[in-house]
């Protein structure tokens, strides 16, 4: 999966903004604790010429997800 690689500033400049009124840009990190956000190509056309059409700048490269913690026994 490719998504938009993000400085810290730039994720905290737009985690939990909302650029249409049901959408909100929701950052996640990878592996190596390096910031992206995700968008469909409805989101792209949403903001292609809003302020926020600066994402479309930002690489697009592979995430890697975290490992995820184990689970405890039960």
């Amino acid at each position: 999966m490719k998504g938009y690689q993000l400085t810290i500033e730039q994720k905290e400049s737009i985690q939990g903004v909302e650029y249409t009124p049901y959408q909100f840009f929701n950052c996640v990190q990878n592996i190596n604790n390096v910031w992206f956000t995700f968008l469909s190509d409805s989101d792209i056309v949403a903001i292609t010429d809003s302020e926020w059409s600066w994402i479309l700048d930002c690489p697009l490269v592979d995430y890697v997800p975290p490992t995820p913690p184990p689970f405890p026994n039960e």
